[in-house]
C-alpha cells in the first residue's frame, strides 16, 4: 500500500490501515461543492461520494486510530468546531490553524470581501514530532496554481507542514489526496506516503505528478 496511489473511498482506505501506523496525517477533506460563489472550496462530487460515504465522525474515529503522531485536516467552516472538539476532548494538543493566502482569488468579490484565508485543524499526540519552536498558527503562502484541480493546496505549504511534523522515512497519509500535493511533497522530502482518492481522474493526475517530481 505504501508509496502507491489508491483509487478508493477515504473511509475504506483508512479501515485497511493498521493501528498507530501513521506518523503524519495530512488531508484536505471534501466540504462543499464548488460553484461560482464558493471561492474554491474543495469539490464533493455527489455522483462519486455523498454523506453516506463520508461521515465526518466515522472518518475522525479512523484518523485517530491510525495516527500515532500528529495531523492537519483542512476543512470548511461548518466542520471546524466538530473536528476541533473531537481531538480536544481526547486531550491532544489541538489548534485552529489559518492559511492566509498572499494572492487570494478576486472571483465574485467586486462588491464583497475576498476569501483570503482557509482553516484547518492541527492535532498532536504525545511524543509526536514537531521540528520548530514558537511558531504562529497563521501561515502565509500563495495559492496553488493547478488548473486541473480547483482547490489544490500549495506545494510549499504542504512541504512546510511535512517538514515541521515528520522526519525522513516517516509515513504520511492522505486519503483525499486530490491532485497529489501530499504525495509529491512527501516524495520530495524523503517521506513515505499512503494516499488515495475516490476520483479516478485525480489518482491518474497524482501518478503523473509523482513521475515528474
Amino acid at each position: 500500500m505504501i508509496n502507491q496511489v489508491h483509487n478508493i473511498d477515504a473511509l475504506k482506505l483508512l479501515k485497511a490501515i493498521k493501528d498507530k501506523s501513521i506518523d503524519l496525517f495530512l488531508t484536505d477533506i471534501p466540504y462543499e461543492k464548488v460553484n461560482k460563489k464558493s471561492n474554491g472550496l474543495r469539490k464533493l462530487d455527489k455522483e462519486k461520494a455523498n454523506t453516506k460515504t463520508f461521515e465526518l465522525k466515522d472518518f475522525l474515529v479512523q484518523v485517530d486510530r491510525v495516527t500515532k503522531g500528529s495531523g492537519y485536516i483542512f476543512c470548511g467552516k461548518e466542520q471546524v468546531s466538530i473536528i476541533f472538539e473531537f481531538f480536544d476532548q481526547k486531550k491532544y494538543t489541538t489548534r485552529l490553524m489559518i492559511w492566509e493566502k498572499t494572492n487570494p482569488s478576486p472571483m465574485n468579490c467586486q462588491y464583497s470581501w475576498m476569501s483570503g484565508i482557509e482553516t484547518f485543524i492541527y492535532f498532536k499526540k504525545p511524543n509526536a514530532t514537531f521540528n520548530e519552536h514558537y511558531k504562529n498558527s497563521v501561515l502565509r503562502f500563495p495559492n496553488g496554481q493547478s488548473k486541473k484541480h480547483p482547490t489544490e493546496k500549495p506545494l510549499k505549504l504542504f512541504k512546510y507542514l511535512i517538514e515541521v511534523s515528520s522526519n525522513k522515512g516517516d509515513l504520511v497519509c492522505d486519503p483525499c489526496v486530490g491532485s497529489g500535493t501530499t504525495a509529491v511533497a512527501s516524495k520530495m522530502l524523503s517521506r513515505n506516503f499512503l494516499v488515495g482518492d475516490i476520483d479516478e481522474n485525480y489518482c491518474k493526475l497524482t501518478q503523473k505528478r509523482l513521475i515528474i517530481s
